[in-house]
């Protein structure tokens, strides 16, 4: 009877988690989809797909898989329907953000400066999820004599050498939120180990500042080559306690507000909430991802 008892249980137990294995391919071109954002919709579990848009995924349940990616239209699907192929349908629109100039640059504009030495905030990943922060930067008039992002700077903190970290551009909707891409590709950032100024080179994108403003986000991977594995000890318990993060975390500044801050989470926008019982400068204030745009014309 014990033994049926314990079998029993095995079997429930197999019932109630499963692991999710598949590689995501574009509809149309069958090839492989690297770095693909995926989140358990309304819950804290998510993962990202690799160089070679293979991805795993353990979950209790039945639940709504989001898939979201850079050029591609977010797809919704329920985990029992997923197979070992799964297929993205790229966005076909055109990009009026985008235009195409051979002019060399005269003319340059720094806007969001920031002092390294002043930074001692982050965003990190959070553990196992593969989140995304994003910034938004208004269209200001004095932009029209340098209206090219030339370059994009950004503080980050990595425990592992050359971490890699998603560049997404967005324009804004209705409510505010990030929504349809201003460039439809992969921009890749590599942040070198330690505290530094990580800095991207766009300008060969001849991407013009949108009148509407637009977003730079941050997405973390969760791949294999930006894990970091550390100990650390609860606060009354001298118990070593294992972590994983995926790095790099980003630097951020204090802010009154929430209003150009979202986060992307539970597979959904959200607005930043407030800073609570952190550093003094930070507290009870907002964060603002410390980004510094180059501008040309």
């Amino acid at each position: 009877m014990k033994k049926l008892i314990i079998i029993s249980f095995l079997f429930i137990s197999n019932l109630s988690f499963c692991q999710l294995k598949s590689v995501i391919i574009n509809s149309e071109t069958k090839e492989e989809i690297p770095y693909v954002n995926i989140w358990v919709e309304n819950e804290n579990v998510g993962t990202t797909s690799n160089e070679k848009g293979e991805f795993k995924l353990q979950i209790n349940n039945t639940k709504i898989i989001v898939f979201s990616a850079i050029g591609f239209e977010t797809k919704k699907i329920s985990s029992d329907l997923i197979k070992n192929i799964l297929e993205l349908n790229p966005i076909t629109t055109e990009l009026d953000e985008v235009i195409i100039s051979s002019k060399k640059s005269t003319k340059e504009l720094i806007i969001g400066k920031f002092k390294k030495s002043k930074i001692k905030h982050y965003y990190s990943s959070g553990g196992i999820k593969p989140w995304i922060t994003a910034r938004f930067f208004k269209y200001n008039d004095k932009y029209e004599e340098t209206p090219l992002l030339k370059k994009v700077k950004i503080l980050t903190n990595s425990d592992v050498k050359n971490s890699k970290f998603n560049i997404r551009l967005y324009g804004i909707n209705e409510k505010g939120e990030p929504e349809n891409y201003i460039y439809n590709q992969n921009i890749i950032g590599i942040a070198k180990k330690g505290k530094r100024i990580t800095e991207i080179d766009i300008s060969e994108l001849n991407i013009e500042f949108p009148y509407s403003g637009f977003f730079i986000a941050i997405e973390w991977l969760i791949i294999e080559n930006n894990k970091y594995e550390y100990k650390y000890t609860m606060k009354g318990s001298r118990k070593k306690l294992k972590r994983i993060s995926y790095e790099p975390a980003i630097g951020t500044i204090p802010t009154e507000t929430d209003e150009n801050s979202w986060i992307y989470i539970q597979g959904k926008w959200r607005k930043i909430w407030k800073n609570v019982g952190t550093l003094k400068k930070y507290k009870n204030k907002y964060s603002l991802m410390a980004i510094e745009l180059t501008l040309s014309n």
